[in-house]
């Protein structure tokens, strides 16, 4: 009686504890993977004027240097004057893939800004920017080498991110287990009934990654469908936008790829149900076929990936995230399998425990390897894509990335927990072997079988962990030397009044003449009433300064003013709409002007290439422990029987 309490106070504390780190880790997530901070891939790095820059002579182009190569089709500038007016005249070329060049007329003394507007080759995302110079100075003045990048990240992208995740995972996973785990229960192994058990368990988990193959294709036509819209706002149609996305960019390419794969998997899947449900095996052909299919739009979710930009060593960088990608898949994909392998058996005398047992040693094996592949690939990205160790808490990536560290030690203690039930009582062991700190840790959990509860929340934890996935993969990650914070540049912040949002940015931010950017969007949808006009006053001090603005999109405006001094001013946005005037006031901090510098920091590489290693040897000497340790059982004769623990010999005598 004393050890059931016990293992009741066990199970209860055990809940309370899943669902607090459960909690924890959630609210963590939300604070800190806040997707407005996710920001596109293909970075202003330099340009030429500098951003900010006064020259004497008028330049003949403009040149923009970017860290990813660029769609020549689907890339875009233009010139403006300090009013927000267009000059005519120019033309843009993409040259060398990563430098976009806007070719200039004639230009009289004053301030231009150049609007950018690029598409990553790679990622299929979009940033946009405004790059700001002055002409008719005898001497250049000191400025940042870059204009700031407006991120086009939203979280709908984050949230369309997580749900294609997620149904590759379901997908991956589902095959893995249908495939290795019971389709390595013998027939005849647990007799008839068991047998129909799990060929019914078999149809249920392709039948889901048959729906998740599906909804994967469709959730890839929503990404096409959001990346056109993107690219139509700079003036061309849809039905264009989604033609030049598919066959002039290298991530159109990729995507067509993905769905014809993803298509061919459907049938594929079919027919392996129909074999199934009919009693008859697989075959070896329709099973390379799925796992070829499967190979293939995992590689392509390689290709499109941070590790796609890595240099050098690109082509193991890819490798090492594919290897990623799939064992992620598997792991997080086998839960909601797991969970159907536990569910209620139809045959008669079948019990869950039969079918446990049937599979759980291949099902411990697979998991345990894809876990092993996650951490060894997962910190060799880490030192290749973040450059330093304090990019890791001054930085949106680093700090998703800390977060997703985090999820996966919650999801490997649930784990865990998971796999020692899954092996069930030590007392009723085949090799009896099993006794002492593991039976304690088992009586602690509560049970000696598992539960779909702590499975679920196992999957829980893995559904917040895809969170962490999908902004890592709609962000930039810090490559690249750190530098110092530099107070001259483009700043971005956010009011609200009634159901507009709007966001004001300025650069280069410094005293002086500035560039601002004032976007205006309705929460709901459709916008009750067009905006009309929108005016920025300025203020600083007693001062204050009306910036005239026009539109140059729709809901952007554009328009410059001279900041006379550093420091604390306010920016009143004024917005005409419907009859109505309505305002909202943004603080603002102008720094004083200087250059950017390197600083010197600990690289990551080396700490977590070592924390590779040792996981590495590690897990060797633990995997060769444990074949020696299955090798000897083997060999056991027969009639001896296995060791007792000494207190239960004890216990016997008189």
């Amino acid at each position: 009686m004393a050890d059931d309490a016990r293992a009741a106070t066990g199970r209860v504390s055990l809940r309370r504890a899943v669902r607090l780190a459960l909690l924890a880790v959630g609210l963590a997530a939300i604070t800190l993977l806040n997707p407005q901070s996710a920001s596109a891939h293909a970075q202003l790095v330099r340009s030429d004027p500098s951003n900010g820059a006064t020259v004497a002579q008028a330049p003949g182009s403009v040149r923009l240097w970017f860290s990813e190569a660029i769609s020549p089709r689907l890339s875009s500038a233009r010139l403006v004057d300090r009013t927000g007016g267009s000059v005519t005249g120019t033309s843009e070329s993409v040259r060398g893939g990563q430098t976009l060049e806007l070719r200039l007329p004639r230009i009289v003394n004053g301030t231009y800004g150049v609007l950018w507007r690029v598409l990553a080759e790679d990622d299929g995302h979009t940033t946009s920017g405004v790059v700001v110079f002055n002409v008719g100075a005898a001497s250049g003045s000191s400025a940042i080498v870059a204009g700031g990048a407006a991120a086009t990240s939203s979280p709908l992208d984050v949230t369309r991110r997580w749900i294609g995740i997620g149904l590759l995972a379901g997908l991956v996973g589902g095959l893995a287990v249908a495939g290795f785990v019971l389709g390595g229960v013998r027939a005849g192994s647990g007799g008839d009934s068991l047998d129909a058990t799990v060929r019914l368990v078999r149809r249920r988990i392709l039948t889901l990654a048959s729906w998740c193959a599906g909804l994967a294709a469709l959730a890839g036509v929503a990404d096409l469908v959001a990346e056109a819209r993107r690219v139509a706002a700079a003036g061309s149609s849809l039905g264009t936008a989604m033609s030049d996305l598919v066959w002039s960019t290298r991530w159109g390419h990729l995507w067509v790829v993905r769905e014809a794969a993803l298509l061919a998997l459907v049938p594929v899947l079919r027919l392996a149900l129909a074999r199934v449900r009919t009693g008859g095996a697989l075959g070896s052909r329709l099973a390379v076929g799925a796992a070829g299919l499967v190979a293939v739009r995992v590689a392509v979710e390689a290709l499109g990936s941070h590790a796609a930009a890595v240099e050098p060593s690109r082509g193991f960088a890819l490798a090492a995230d594919a290897v990623h990608i799939g064992a992620a898949c598997v792991w997080l994909g086998a839960l909601p399998a797991l969970a159907l392998i536990l569910g209620r058996p139809s045959a008669a005398g079948v019990g869950r425990a039969d079918v446990v047992r049937a599979c759980r040693r291949p099902f411990t094996v697979l998991v345990s390897i894809s876990v092993g592949l996650v951490l060894l690939t997962g910190l060799y990205s880490a030192g290749r894509e973040i450059e330093s160790v304090d990019s890791l808490v001054s930085t949106g990536y680093g700090r998703a990335l800390l977060v997703k560290i985090a999820l996966l030690l919650v999801l490997s203690t649930l784990g865990l927990g998971n796999a020692l039930r899954l092996h069930g009582d030590p007392r009723g062991d085949e090799h009896g072997d099993q006794r002492g700190v593991l039976r304690s840790v088992q009586r602690l959990l509560g049970a000696y079988r598992p539960t779909r509860r702590l499975v679920l929340a196992e999957a829980a934890a893995g559904a917040i962990l895809l969170t962490a996935v999908a902004v890592l993969v709609e962000s930039a990650p810090p490559r690249g030397p750190t530098t110092a914070p530099v107070s001259t540049e483009q700043q971005t912040r956010s009011g609200s009044v009634a159901d507009l949002v709007v966001s004001v940015s300025a650069t280069p931010n410094s005293p002086g003449v500035n560039a601002f950017t004032v976007v205006a969007a309705s929460s709901r949808r459709p916008p009750p009433e067009p905006v009309t006009r929108l005016t920025l006053k300025v203020k600083q001090g007693t001062a204050s300064i009306v910036v005239p603005l026009q539109q140059t999109a729709p809901g952007r405006y554009f328009g410059t003013a001279r900041i006379p001094a550093a420091g604390s001013i306010g920016f009143d946005a004024v917005i005409q709409r419907g009859g109505q005037r309505l305002a909202v006031e943004i603080p603002w901090q102008v720094g004083e002007p200087g250059p950017a510098r390197v600083v010197t920091a600990r690289r990551l590489a080396p700490i977590v290439d070592g924390m590779a290693l040792a996981l590495l040897i590690g897990g060797g000497i633990a995997g060769a422990a444990w074949a020696w340790r299955r090798r000897s059982a083997r060999r056991r004769p027969p009639d001896r029987p296995p060791s007792e623990p000494i207190n239960r010999v004890l216990e016997r005598q008189p």
